[in-house]
């Protein structure tokens, strides 16, 4: 009985000194303990169309297992247009590889780009994070976004397991808080590096607290009479934590704001007494939670792997007022089209006319070679080169070198391999 006391205070030793570095450093490591990978598979009309990605981390009490979490409404949103939970398309929770679980929608707001979702039950492989409304002091502080962008493994292939080790950690400071104009969404303006996995994930302070969620980022983009990039200004946003409370209130969803702090020789305590308890608990419940996780593994349909982009897919404005600028499509979530700047790869100029706020968007499917392009219910409609009008919420494939237009044919774009 001595030795093995003697053992576990050894291991309790080494495992506070082995967290004191990730203490010393400024980023709380816990927060990747909160953060979960989230894949969307698409089917319509029982095609699978593709899988999309990004990142949400949970909310609830505090030393419970959680099982509520946040993430974007855009990286939810092809899910909704075939139907959400009445279709085929279904949302995922990736722990790690062969390891994962159904997510189902409770409620989501586009205007705020929010999601919010739960499991069929509370989870014991992640912990829930806390919030924090953050006050203009924040300013210059040090942040953290963290998530599973999808460059990381589109470009090294990185990303093998999406276990809490997998998702990456950028680190910046917060800019400024503001008021967006147009949506009257607060936001934090950030110098903090955000990938499109990212979204949906949570943006932090040193003491692990969630201020925001890493939302989008706008490129301001100057073009010279050639048509020609003359400069490049990149900002990223997050969107401000205040925005989600209400959404959690209004489906009486838990959350903690703020993070106990207790003195050192208390936490060192709590950590020997926790320790014994959950070494216990672990021998104990094993045995009886391994034969139902593994029952309910086989009983779920393996999600589709998320495809890889084979060619460099761009869309082309051919609209007098982008001078023939290009964006890629080659990301997992593609790329939105319309007036809205903050979500809007190519943005039309406010009152254009026939463009819609987020009109439509454009997917590269990397299996086919092809476009997938849907009418997101805009107001005047999107046309193929044709005349043909598109069924909103229907994705309709393009083969490089196809035209369409937003409403009228002065906005045109084109879809090509660069």
């Amino acid at each position: 009985m001595k030795k093995r006391m003697s053992a576990l205070l050894l291991a309790l030793f080494l495992m506070l000194s082995s967290a004191a570095p990730a203490l010393a450093d400024g980023f709380d490591r816990e927060v990747l303990s909160g953060v979960v990978y989230i894949q969307e598979d698409v089917y319509l009309e029982g095609e699978y169309l593709g899988s999309w990605r990004g990142t949400a981390f949970f909310v609830g009490e505090q030393g419970e297992d959680p099982q509520y979490l946040v993430t974007n409404h855009h990286v939810i949103e092809h899910f909704l247009a075939t139907g959400g939970g009445q279709g085929q398309s279904r949302l995922y929770v990736v722990y790690e590889q062969n390891d994962y679980e159904e997510a189902f929608l409770v409620d989501y707001s586009a205007d705020m780009d929010l999601a919010v979702l739960k499991l069929d039950q509370p989870t014991d492989k992640r912990i829930a994070l806390p919030l924090e409304i953050p006050a203009q002091d924040l300013v210059g502080s040090n942040v953290y976004a963290v998530g599973y962008p999808s460059v990381a493994d589109n470009a090294v292939n990185a990303l093998a397991s999406f276990r809490t080790e997998d998702a990456t950690v950028t680190t910046g400071s917060v800019s400024r808080l503001l008021t967006e104009s147009g949506t009257g969404r607060r936001v934090l303006q950030l110098d903090v590096s955000i990938q499109g996995g990212n979204s949906g994930g949570p943006l932090v302070t040193e003491d692990g607290t969630v201020v925001g969620i890493n939302t989008f980022g706008v490129t301001i983009t100057s073009y010279d009479q050639s048509g020609q990039v003359t400069s490049a200004d990149s900002m990223k946003y997050a969107l401000n934590v205040e925005e989600l409370i209400p959404l959690l209130d209004k489906n009486g969803v838990p959350y903690q704001l703020g993070k106990n702090s207790f003195p050192l020789l208390a936490v060192i305590l709590g950590v020997v007494v926790v320790a014994v308890i959950v070494a216990a608990a672990v021998l104990v419940g094993r045995s009886r939670r391994t034969q139902p996780a593994a029952a309910r593994a086989k009983a779920r349909p393996a999600p589709q792997p998320a495809p890889q982009p084979q060619a460099n897919p761009i869309l082309r404005s051919l609209s007098a007022q982008h001078g023939g600028a290009t964006v890629s499509v080659a990301g997992q979530q593609g790329v939105l089209v319309g007036r809205d700047g903050s979500v809007c790869g190519i943005v039309f100029k406010e009152g254009t006319p026939g463009v819609s706020a987020r009109h439509c968007s454009v997917v590269w499917d990397g299996r086919t070679g092809e476009f997938l392009l849907t009418d997101l219910k805009s107001t005047y409609g999107t046309f193929l080169a044709t005349g043909q009008k598109l069924t909103p919420g229907v994705a309709c494939r393009l083969k490089a070198g196809d035209t369409f237009y937003l409403g009228e044919q002065s906005n045109a774009l084109r879809v090509e391999l660069g």
